[in-house]
């Protein structure tokens, strides 16, 4: 009997959060790279439930090869706590069903860390039906929670759930991790499983590419020609610290430099907070922009001079930010606030793509941001570096295909 390859995430298309992009993709490359082997294609994934809320999608489709199977769950609202955990046991039990029904002896499941519960009841559904499991980290659980402020590590809750997430480690079959720092985070709390943690690093989409200024839409947003424009694109959430901007843009306007721009885009529980920030300190140099749709990305990125990542302390291996290689394909260098030893900066500093400056000191980003603006000229060469590294090391191709071996090794 030919043997599936499953791809289970919550979020897949036609949502479009970052994760479901990702696993779309996955799966839609496997259909590819398996189309000569005994395997098939599948996935099983709820109904849209972030940028696509409210659309109902087939319960069951085949697109681009790929077998779609798609839950239910109740769809409360997820601004209560109560009722956002309702909608998870109910995706988590429909989950378990379809997967029980549906995995045979020999099949492979690919099976990624959101939402937390979910790897737990795949490998338990594979477990009892002889599949296969190969965990995809995109999040390490329960490390993401400290630096957060949701809880301490020395709490019963993180003990708790840390010890879970080493059986689950101990159990699974392989183990996918998006960064270097995130697989020394996974043998740091198991330090006997390293023959079974690979590194797959994420990719750019494929239509992002440099967009020459005079063409691109957001030019009436970057000020002056002379001005060194900085962008923040993407989630605006908890972990990523973005009071360090608006401190070193107030810095900078202390000492009467105007000529940086600071462009914020995005969305997130830290936006409102980011904005009173600049209304306090009547930032004149911080401009704070809506989300844009996905096929705008290339226009923002390129708009800009450098793209800024930012990290709050103590996130080296627990996240990797996916945003990197799209900005790296559009040809932008990058400022990484970030600890040296995470996958953000090793990436930055193996093919000197931009720059690293440490979390929590807004006055090192400011002078930083001095430097850089003084040698303008060289930007130029951090482009080519960017752009040469995006379509030869981070392809979607190369990752595609490490996936494919993976999962079809016998």
């Amino acid at each position: 009997m030919p043997k599936t390859i499953w791809i289970v995430s919550e979020l897949f298309a036609p949502d479009d959060a970052a994760t479901a992009h990702l696993m779309t993709q996955i799966a839609d490359g496997l259909a590819i790279e398996s189309e000569d082997s005994d395997y098939s294609i599948s996935v099983i994934c709820a109904q849209p439930t972030y940028t696509s809320r409210g659309q109902k999608a087939p319960r069951h489709e085949i697109l681009n090869g790929v077998h779609i199977n798609r839950c239910w769950s109740t769809t409360f609202s997820k601004d209560r706590l109560m009722l956002r955990g309702i909608n998870v046991i109910t995706i988590m039990m429909t989950f378990f069903i379809k997967m029980l029904f549906r995995f045979r002896r020999g099949d492979r499941v690919l099976v990624v860390t959101n939402p937390p519960p979910l790897p737990f009841v795949a490998t338990l559904a594979a477990k009892l039906r002889g599949a296969k499991t190969y965990l995809l980290i995109h999040d390490i659980y329960p490390d993401v929670l400290v630096p957060t402020g949701f809880t301490q590590s020395a709490s019963l809750p993180y003990r708790v759930i840390d010890f879970a997430t080493r059986r689950l480690y101990q159990s699974v079959n392989q183990i996918i991790t998006i960064g270097r720092d995130m697989k020394n985070l996974v043998l740091q709390k198991n330090p006997n499983l390293n023959s079974k943690v690979s590194v797959i690093t994420n990719w750019a989409d494929d239509e992002m590419e440099p967009v020459l200024k005079e063409n691109n839409k957001f030019k009436s947003k970057t000020g002056d020609d002379n001005e060194l424009v900085i962008q923040y694109s993407g989630n605006m959430g908890r972990t990523h610290g973005l009071n360090i901007i608006a401190e070193a843009a107030a810095i900078l306007e202390q000492k009467g430099i105007y000529g940086v721009r600071w462009m914020m885009c995005g969305w997130g529980s830290g936006k409102k907070n980011l904005e009173q920030i600049c209304k306090e300190k009547n930032l004149q140099s911080v401009v704070i922009l809506d989300p844009v749709p996905r096929e705008d990305l290339a226009a923002l990125i390129s708009a800009a001079d450098i793209s800024i990542i930012s990290f709050i302390p103590e996130m080296s291996g627990i996240s990797v930010p996916s945003r990197m290689y799209n900005i790296l394909a559009a040809g932008c260098p990058i400022i990484g606030i970030t600890e040296s030893n995470s996958e953000l900066a090793q990436t930055i500093v193996d093919d000197n793509l931009g720059w690293v400056s440490r979390p929590g000191e807004p006055e090192l980003l400011a002078d930083l941001v001095i430097q850089i603006y003084e040698q303008r000229p060289e930007l130029a060469l951090y482009q080519q570096r960017c752009r040469i590294a995006a379509t030869t090391r981070f392809t979607k191709e190369n990752s595609i295909r490490a996936y494919h071996d993976l999962l079809s090794e016998v």
